[in-house]
């Protein structure tokens, strides 16, 4: 035992917060009441401590400084003795009595005072700031407050968790430190103030700032008198598992270094920093393992198991046999011969691992991935390290399991926003209508599906169309047949002078001329697959039999093949138009389905696209598509301020692609506006939503009509490059566009050069106006 007085961080003056003195009198009082209630033999031990105090007056009557306390080893070993367990070693045991405020340690056992002082300055300024210390010592006394004189619950805590880094190894180990307060008497030197307790509590329970309590009941009107008893427990193990679970309850899909904090929280329960952990989910797709999503770069085989960014053959044949017979497999040193036995060890050899264990991980009996260890050293006592493992093995489990439901969430997220129509705002309505289906079922064995419908919905469409895709096109055709041509001619002169038969070559001049004219033909009509279909039918098979007849034509007629694939120079032009309608449709793709999220955020809508040479969009949304959520005129007009929002932010997107196409092309943007609400439903044989009704249907019609509209009088088309065209039926209906577009005008984003035109009479559709807005590029 240690009578050296500790003084804890004496510098910073924490024993002025509060008036104190180390006294022993609360613990004589103890003893005199065990004394009168125990009924065993502790009895007489209580009397034996008690008649050595006595034997000291100045101990019950008086207070004590902490130096002269320190002096009484007698005494104080009694202390210890009564409230230490009986069976515990001192040279193990954290335990220490302190002044009531804990500034100074006035006896201690060599365990607690060889842990202390081993701590040096630089340990404890990374451990605990000081103004973090004085923070702790504020609450500790207001808690002790409340519970001595407000007669709150002593569970309120007094207990503080620490990190230190073992000195040993350097991992870090955490510590409880708890105080013992039953030996100290708080003492109000006038009338205590009135509290609420509803208003205390959050600082109690919620962990807020105690300080601001220092208005209503300040420390000045109190003194401390005993001491505490303070003992030290080390909960390494117990914190890592509860960092594990605290990592799995707080985890979501924005959740970082999840895998991360784990394995380190691994590692900090294995105790050895040699020791590293890895994690590997079986993820599957179609019911076949994945090694691919970020989860799986955990795992230290799937690391190595790549070669050149491919998974090698001694990776997937250990995996699938793996599965077929999952079982623990240790590996403690990574021999010649072990590597012969199972060649996927070499890798791990290779990236300097030593000793390796792999261990199954079921959820609910199911197979859910595995458990890495692994080591640089040769030899590591695993069977030590599992047992410290056991309590977070659950855990991982669901971590694995969690992480494979999450990926198949992912994917259907996908699914439903890139291949269905089956949108998260709509499939409430879908489950309705199978959940009534079930019910019906169960009384009629012929129960129909139900129609799933909204009524009154409010329609918003737009058209982002590339300009003279078609046009760009045919030109490239054009381009092509030309060395098409060009390449057949001169394949026919090489080969005249190669093959010797005169009747096959005749035979081939003769075929050149009717394939020149069929050629010509098309090149006319701009009939790219009659084209192929020649070339894939007739020309080139025909010089593939030649090819092989006259072995000294294949090199000249290779040359030929590669020219005309697909890859080939014969493509080149279209190659180029079509990788740049391919570079805008991507582009536009990818910014309006991160829109969809944006718009939902406004009120719940059904979103749907299609894809040609640019992009069509209708956006439904109303009351009856939310029917708990009240639809509101600002709703709509935030969608409409999404809507032009949109096509100024499209062709500035499309704007700067043109430097990087192969062949620039603009795109122009068109916006019909429908002031009346429309019906829509879902078409079970067709899998998507469609409108409802005669004048519903007048809407798709009009909408099919004015994509090339023309001015009236006139051959130029309504929509043109960097410039929003706005087709509608009345003045009215375009009001809160006009209204919206002079905020965009105001802002920079639009040119003030807003202008009203008339549009050409279409089949069945008449008096539809136009606005047309230049976008500022």
């Amino acid at each position: 035992m240690h009578n050296k007085l500790i003084n804890i961080k004496a510098f910073l003056k924490l024993e002025d917060m509060i008036a104190h003195q180390l006294s022993f009198r609360p613990f004589i009082s103890y003893l005199k009441h065990r004394v009168e209630v125990e009924k065993t033999i502790k009895s007489e031990f209580y009397r034996f401590v008690l008649n050595k105090f006595r034997a000291y007056p100045q101990f019950e009557t008086d207070c004590i400084g902490a130096e002269e306390a320190a002096g009484y080893t007698n005494l104080l070993e009694l202390v210890y003795t009564v409230l230490s367990p009986t069976i515990e070693d001192e040279g193990s045991l954290f335990w220490a009595i302190g002044n009531p405020f804990r500034s100074k340690i006035v006896f201690s056992t060599d365990a607690f005072y060889t842990f202390i002082e081993g701590r040096n300055q630089h340990d404890q300024k990374n451990i605990l700031s000081d103004s973090a210390l004085k923070q702790r010592q504020i609450d500790f006394l207001y808690r002790l407050i409340l519970q001595k004189l407000y007669n709150f619950p002593p569970d309120t805590g007094h207990d503080n968790v620490y990190a230190l880094p073992d000195k040993k190894n350097g991992l870090i180990k955490y510590y409880r430190v708890h105080n013992d307060v039953r030996f100290i008497d708080v003492i109000a030197k006038g009338k205590l103030p009135e509290i609420n307790p509803e208003m205390i509590e959050p600082f109690l329970y919620e962990g807020a700032d105690m300080s601001i309590l220092k208005d209503i009941i300040p420390l000045d009107m109190f003194r401390l008198e005993g001491f505490t008893v303070i003992t030290i427990h080390d909960i390494t193990a117990k914190h890592s598992i509860e960092t594990i679970r605290h990592a799995l309850i707080n985890n979501t899909p924005k959740t970082k270094d999840l895998y991360k904090n784990i394995l380190s929280a691994l590692q900090t329960l294995s105790g050895n920093p040699s020791v590293q952990f890895g994690l590997m989910p079986f993820i599957r797709v179609n019911n076949q393992l994945v090694f691919d999503p970020p989860e799986c770069k955990n795992s230290m085989l799937v690391r190595t198991g790549k070669k050149r960014g491919v998974f090698t053959c001694e990776f997937l044949s250990f995996i699938k046999d793996y599965i077929q017979k999952p079982e623990a497999m240790f590996f403690i040193t990574l021999s010649d011969k072990k590597i012969a036995q199972y060649p996927f060890l070499k890798r791990l050899k290779d990236a300097n691992i030593r000793s390796y264990v792999i261990i199954p991980v079921y959820y609910n009996r199911h197979l859910a991935g595995a458990l890495e260890i692994f080591s640089e050293q040769k030899v590591v006592f695993y069977e030590k390290l599992l047992s410290r493992l056991q309590n977070a093995i659950p855990l991982l489990s669901q971590l694995l399991h969690n992480t494979s439901e999450q990926f198949t969430e992912r994917l259907q997220r996908i699914i439903k926003t890139s291949f269905t129509n089956l949108q998260p705002a709509v499939e409430w309505k879908f489950n309705e209508a199978a959940w009534h289906y079930l019910i019906a079922g169960q009384k009629n064995s012929k129960s129909e599906m139900e129609l799933v419908s909204f009524h009154n919905v409010h329609p918003l469409y737009g058209a982002i169309d590339i300009r003279d895709s078609t046009i760009q096109h045919n030109k490239a055709l054009k381009q092509d047949i030309k060395i098409l041509i060009d390449k057949i001619a001169d394949l026919l002169k090489h080969l005249k002078q190669v093959i010797p038969n005169k009747r096959a070559t005749a035979d081939l001049v003769k075929k050149h001329t009717q394939w020149l004219s069929d050629i010509r033909v098309f090149e006319r009509a701009n009939d790219e697959a009659m084209l192929n279909e020649l070339l894939k039918g007739t020309i080139n098979p025909y010089f593939f039999a030649l090819r092989h007849k006259y072995p000294v034509a294949e090199k000249l007629i290779c040359d030929y093949e590669k020219a005309v694939d697909e890859t080939g120079l014969v493509y080149q032009h279209r190659s180029a138009v079509e990788k740049s309608i391919k570079m805008i449709n991507r582009a536009m793709g990818n910014y309006f389905d991160a829109a969809q999220v944006k718009l939902q955020k406004i009120y719940p809508c059904y979103f749907e696209k299609f894809r040609s040479d640019g992009i069509e969009y209708d956006v439904y949304t109303g009351q009856s598509l939310a029917p708990d959520l009240p639809f509101k005129d600002k709703y709509l007009t935030n969608f409409r301020k999404w809507q032009l929002k949109a096509m100024i932010d499209v062709a500035k997107i499309t704007r700067k692609l043109e430097t990087k196409m192969p062949v620039p092309l603009q795109t122009a943007s068109l916006i019909f506006v429908h002031s009346s609400q429309i019906d829509i439903c879902f078409r079970n044989d067709e899998r998507h939503f469609d409108v409802e009704g005669y004048y519903n249907i007048r809407y798709e019609v009009i909408k099919k009509r004015i994509d090339k509209v023309h001015l009236k009088s006139t051959k130029e088309r309504l929509t043109q490059p960097g410039k929003i065209a706005l087709v509608y039926f009345n003045n009215t209906e375009a009001e809160e566009y006009i209204a919206l577009i002079k905020q965009f005008q105001k802002d920079g984003s639009l040119k003030k050069d807003m202008e009203f035109v008339e549009l050409e009479n279409l089949q069945g559709v008449t008096g539809l106006k136009a606005l047309r807005v230049s976008i500022q590029l």
